[in-house]
């Protein structure tokens, strides 16, 4: 059998549409792009025969099995659950959600129908983050003590992007939006690696004096670009999480573990060159000498025809994910980043916003498995 996908949401979607392109049991039938143009454009590329507008005219097709959704983050909830309902197996960009109403709504969708509904959450399938997760199951870490992550991402006035639809008082839709909303690159680091939950949060926001992009009258009423989060795990481990992005500093996506028995330590700027640092306890309890480490890319068996794709972008995830994406469906099993894991890598971000909004307030995270 061969999966037949569209794709739709051609920015940072055409990456995907390529891959699904590729992939030996795939056949890209459809893509879509709010500018007709960009659609028609890829399609030709890429030998497609069909390049439409919208979500709707895509769900309607009845020979579609599945939707790669890369449209505006804060519709991705919406969409999603529209393609679950017309009974198409989804792939969705991150956030899943930008409430807990919506991360409730998803779950029931999913649940409801019985399709498979995967994120397409980058620093999960990250080579770096792999190893770690294999390290983790393995127990060399021994007791983790302490976990953070960054996201770090400089939006100046020219780095916005194009403009959106109306619904975002003609802005693009990161314009404004609360950092801790987009909080997932950091969470499927941590979360991915270890499996666990963030319980509760305290964070604060840090605000740019006549900031242009940033301002309680945009779209969002959000003040602050930067904010920095402290979570507890369920079983009581200290988390810190940075969002920012209205920084002066190149962007970057990583994190750190501090273990009882060994620790990774990331390296301070998003090269590929730049490695991340080991420590390690020896058998004489003593700590040895910091080693380098270079995660390898090709981590886990591909597809040949999208193996190249391992030298793309966000550390060589992208084919990883659609190869966990098309196994999921044709094996019948359940995707790596799940509803669950989904919501789970979203709904700290939101209650995180909520206490940023409140001065540092200790709020619960809702659990949803």
């Amino acid at each position: 059998m061969r999966l037949k996908v569209a794709v739709v949401g051609l920015g940072f979607g055409q990456i995907f549409a390529r891959i699904f392109k590729d992939h030996p049991e795939c056949e890209l039938v459809c893509v879509a792009d709010l500018n007709e143009d960009i659609a028609v454009d890829v399609a030709q590329k890429l030998g497609v025969k069909r390049a439409v507008k919208s979500l709707d005219e895509v769900i309607a097709m009845k020979d579609v099995d599945a939707v790669a959704i890369f449209t505006h983050a804060p519709r991705h909830a919406e969409h999603s659950i529209s393609a679950l309902n017309a009974g198409k197996h989804v792939l969705c960009a991150v956030p899943a959600a930008i409430t807990i109403e919506e991360c409730e709504r998803l779950i029931e969708v999913v649940k409801r129908t019985g399709l498979v509904y995967a994120n397409a959450e980058t620093s999960y399938f990250r080579p770096d983050a792999a190893q770690c997760r294999k390290w983790y199951n393995e127990g060399k870490f021994g007791k983790i003590v302490h976990m953070e992550a960054e996201y770090l991402h400089d939006y100046g006035p020219k780095g916005i992007g194009a403009l959106s639809p109306k619904e975002f008082a003609g802005h693009h839709w990161r314009h404004g939006f609360p950092p801790f909303l987009y909080i997932t690159h950091s969470t499927g680091f941590l979360l991915g690696i270890t499996g666990k939950r963030l319980i509760e949060v305290t964070a604060y926001p840090v605000e740019i004096p006549n900031d242009e992009i940033f301002r309680s009258d945009t779209y969002w009423q959000c003040p602050f670009g930067n904010a920095v989060a402290l979570f507890k795990t369920n079983d009581g481990i200290p988390v810190r999480i940075m969002e920012m992005r209205r920084v002066a500093y190149c962007v970057v996506e990583k994190f750190s573990i501090y273990g009882q028995n060994m620790s990774i330590v990331s390296p301070r700027q998003e090269y590929w060159e730049r490695a991340y640092t080991i420590f390690e306890r020896k058998n004489d309890g003593t700590v040895g000498e910091p080693v380098p480490f270079y995660p390898n890319r090709l981590y886990e068996r591909l597809p040949d025809e999208i193996v190249k794709y391992t030298y793309g972008g966000h550390g060589g995830s992208h084919p990883y994910i659609v190869e966990d994406f098309v196994r999921s469906i044709l094996d019948g099993r359940k995707p790596q980043v799940d509803i669950y894991e989904a919501v789970a890598f979203c709904a700290p971000g939101i209650i995180a916003h909520q206490s940023c909004l409140k001065d540092g307030e200790r709020l619960r995270i809702p659990q949803f498995d």
